[in-house]
């Protein structure tokens, strides 16, 4: 069960990472016409489409480079909206992504889009690490006594008690189909959870009043393909419900870190967290799973103002509160920017006194150096003793180091950060404790 959730992305993560896949004839079209390319012939070509106010995928396609010069047209966009695109080179030819240089991967920006948009990418190596997500395709036969019915499916790392994405489909069609879950990307054992509202009320019940099933997998690497058909062998998966927030005219914080927390009214426990670490554009959707049915939430979050990377009170931060009950299951709400501030009173770095070998506090301090070539060292205190997990992510959200993960008594910590396997440019890293989280900005100047 997954009693807290965080995600921190700018693409990809995690829920925000995950989407069926398909071209809706309601897009426009996007047209990228590459040359010089010839570096690359007789390799594969991975292109994906991602929408930058949902950080979801609108298409992606696999091409077999040629020619030197060739186009690429996908219905991927929507007119007004901004996305990315990205592409790789399977230079090493294994079928997956690997990092540059090992593949050469690029991105192009499409904002505003006006319909039947054209790019032009020339190659060159200027290499840009995308973190390619790789998919999930579950094929479901023998789905006939539940043709009609909704069918809810999760994707999630076990081992990292993070959930990777979610699909919902309205009425099985079929007996047999596949669904296409984006987000595979560290190794590990996941697992599958899914269920058909048989007594169509629109939320999950225990068997046998609705019909549940969970399946396990071990993932190393690529694409992976799963079967299941079906059978009366249920088990109770204990559903949790999502969360979507639709923000708009957010343009006063395009750039800042943006946070944003459910927390449960009764008892102040945390039931998910997302971590922007940059606004993108000015109307934007975030996705928070994790909470349970017929509870009253608090939706706390904030834009950090002032770019120290962690909450400060209004008004040097922008914070507001919004609240919901969740006995129809999934909720959505909107937001729209206003000057209605509210102290939120987000767990974060406080004072620590310099008098006590035992801290006061649990504190998180500013790198030092930063920037920093190619080393770091981050300090952090604890009054007491917790388990710790002290983080690194890139601006993407992607983890790129676990530099703690145990159980600590309290004192004043140095760990020593050492990016020289990394590429230039923003990272945040991040403590959390069972009492504290907060997460900081460093950049790496080689």
């Amino acid at each position: 069960m997954i009693t807290r959730f965080i995600i921190t992305l700018m693409l990809v993560m995690s829920f925000i990472l995950s989407n069926i896949l398909y071209a809706s004839p309601q897009h426009e079209n996007v047209t990228i016409n590459f040359s010089n390319m010839s570096p690359h012939l007789n390799q594969n070509l991975y292109l994906r489409i991602v929408d930058k106010s949902t950080l979801k995928e609108t298409d992606r396609i696999v091409v077999l480079i040629s020619s030197a010069n060739f186009n690429i047209t996908l219905p991927a966009v929507d007119i007004g909206g901004s996305y990315f695109v990205d592409f790789f080179a399977d230079v090493n030819a294994n079928g997956r992504y690997d990092a540059p240089p090992t593949d050469h991967a690029w991105r192009l920006n499409l904002n505003n889009a006006l319909g039947n948009d054209t790019l032009t990418f020339t190659h060159n190596t200027t290499f840009t690490d995308i973190k390619w997500q790789n998919v999930l395709t579950i094929n479901f036969e023998g789905m006939t006594p539940h043709i009609g019915q909704m069918l809810e499916i999760k994707l999630e790392n076990s081992t990292l008690e993070k959930e990777i994405g979610r699909v919902k489909i309205p009425a099985i069609a079929s007996a047999s189909f596949p669904v296409q879950i984006v987000g595979l990307t560290e190794p590990g054992d996941y697992s599958i959870e899914f269920y058909a509202d048989v007594n169509g009320n629109g939320i999950y019940d225990i068997p046998p009043t609705d019909h549940a099933w969970k399946i396990g997998f071990n993932y190393t690497g690529g694409n992976v393909d799963v079967s299941f058909t079906h059978n009366t062998t249920f088990t109770d998966i204990k559903w949790k419900y999502l969360l979507t927030v639709n923000f708009s005219s957010m343009t006063p914080h395009l750039g800042q870190l943006f946070e944003l927390r459910v927390v449960k009214v009764e008892n102040q426990e945390e039931a998910g967290r997302v971590s922007l670490p940059a606004v993108l554009v000015p109307n934007f959707t975030v996705y928070v799973p994790g909470f349970d049915l017929n509870k009253d939430y608090n939706i706390d979050f904030y834009a950090d103002l002032n770019g120290n990377g962690s909450y400060n009170a209004p008004p040097v931060d922008h914070a507001w509160r919004m609240m919901f009950n969740s006995s129809t299951g999934d909720v959505t709400s909107d937001f729209s920017h206003n000057a209605n501030f509210v102290d939120i009173q987000w767990p974060g770095a406080t004072s620590v006194s310099n008098e006590s070998n035992i801290p006061l506090d649990f504190n998180l301090e500013q790198n030092y150096p930063n920037p920093f070539n190619p080393s770091t060292i981050i300090s952090y205190s604890i009054p007491q003793s917790s388990f710790v997990t002290l983080k690194v992510y890139d601006i993407i959200g992607n983890e790129v180091a676990a530099l703690v993960n145990k159980t600590q008594p309290a004192g004043k910590y140095d760990v020593r950060f050492n990016g020289s396997n990394l590429s230039n440019g923003v990272y945040f890293y991040r403590i959390k404790t069972d009492n504290f989280i907060s997460t900081k900005k460093m950049i790496l100047m080689k």
